[in-house]
């Protein structure tokens, strides 16, 4: 304690957007809750898991710490997470029918509420207006399918110069788990079983949605081969003119509409259709409080807050995509602060009926390691097929589920 308060450790990540939220939120909680004091912790990048396990390893575990919905499933599984559904019921300021129900039922495990999200937001595809005027392309129509988002690609996809070499691309197709499952999903595949106790990447459903992902790139050539090393040189390819669409979610706009504003007007679309329906991924983030604090009252009050109104304000301003307050992410889609949002900004919360979160096992590190072969299937046959490529996952996958590695 301090100054008679309890002091609670918030452990999160290193970044120019949650230390801004971290600098408005504390002291704005700390305001309105005057017995609690927030001392931050962070964590960067890639060694943020590893500093949080030696932190709860070491008896020095935070009070609250943020996830991810690629970490949560492994934190949940180990226990660490305290539950609040008793928090929660007796909390008569707190309902959670006020929040998008797919991000509260994200963050349940076994039943148990273990956390509240703090922000997210599906993915659509974004395009380059004036590159489809110059090009005299039709913009893609909400009920667009396959087939058109194809031609449009193609339609798009020039050597603008005549020296043998493309100049503009149709698309992206990068391989980042909040992205191409969607096509795997559109193709009436699935990642994982309901239950996620098996990998199912090896149906002929699977396949095929993976294989017309990756072959934008490989076979049908309206995609540049997505680089390994630098998996985010796709928004550069697009804010430089050179790529008409990309799948994106809205925290782009920290990018695109802070750090870089766009030289040419673009817009937003949903994703296509495809052969079993129109779907999409979800980047969510939320906040737990550590199994073992001492401070789990205090702890509620501030991933409540996180989440509530004042959070959603804080997160919108810091440009973390959207909160997932209904009320606050409607009012900013309706009102947005920025004026220079895409004309369908809107597209962003019509796309969270049809989206799904990305399923993840508790064997987050074996699960990367083992999508190592998928992504660079992306590269071209000498690596491997796609079809190959996903046999192989799926055997990798269900070995280390069938082993109970965790």
């Amino acid at each position: 304690m301090r100054d008679g308060a309890v002091t609670l450790d918030f452990y999160t990540y290193s970044t120019p957007e949650f230390r801004y939220l971290a600098s408005r939120v504390i002291p704005a909680f700390e305001k309105t809750h005057p017995g609690i004091k927030v001392r931050i912790n962070e964590g960067f990048g890639e060694l943020y898991d590893g500093k949080l396990l030696t932190l709860i390893a070491g008896k020095v575990a935070p009070d609250v710490f943020h996830v991810v919905q690629s970490n949560f499933p492994s934190y949940a599984a180990k226990n660490i997470c305290l539950p609040l559904d008793e928090l929660a019921a007796n909390d008569k300021s707190f309902d959670i029918s006020t929040l998008y129900p797919l991000l509260g039922d994200a963050m349940r495990y076994d039943g148990k509420l273990l956390g509240l999200p703090s922000d997210f937001s599906p993915i659509v595809m974004a395009y380059n207006v004036e590159l489809f005027d110059r090009m005299n392309v039709p913009y893609p129509k909400p009920d667009w399918t396959w087939a058109d988002f194809l031609a449009t690609c193609h339609a798009l996809t020039k050597d603008t110069d005549g020296d043998g070499k493309i100049d503009t691309w149709g698309c992206t197709n990068q391989p980042q788990y909040n992205r191409w499952p969607a096509w795997v999903w559109m193709n009436g595949g699935d990642i994982f079983n309901a239950d996620v106790t098996r990998c199912v990447m090896d149906s002929p459903q699977a396949i095929g949605g993976f294989e017309f992902y990756t072959g934008l790139s490989l076979t049908e050539k309206v995609a540049p081969r997505p680089n390994l090393l630098e998996p985010y040189l796709y928004q550069a390819l697009f804010a430089s003119g050179r790529v008409g669409m990309i799948a994106e979610s809205r925290y782009i706009y920290k990018r695109f509409l802070r750090l870089r504003k766009l030289d040419f007007k673009w817009d937003l679309a949903p994703m296509p259709r495809g052969p079993a329906g129109q779907f999409t991924t979800y980047i969510w983030g939320g906040n737990c409080v550590f199994r073992g604090t001492k401070h789990p009252k205090e702890a509620w009050q501030f991933v409540k807050y996180l989440t509530g109104p004042q959070g959603a304000e804080v997160t919108l301003d810091a440009g973390n995509a959207l909160p997932p307050l209904r009320s606050a992410a409607e009012a900013e889609i309706a009102r947005p602060r920025d004026g220079n949002v895409p004309k369908h900004d809107r597209y962003f919360v019509d796309a969270i009926a049809y989206g799904r979160v990305a399923p993840f096992p508790r064997q987050y590190p074996e699960l990367m390691s083992a999508m190592t072969g998928l992504h660079e299937s992306f590269l071209g046959e000498k690596l491997g097929t796609p079809e190959e490529a996903c046999v192989k996952f799926t055997k990798k996958v269900n070995a280390f589920l069938d082993a109970g590695v965790f």
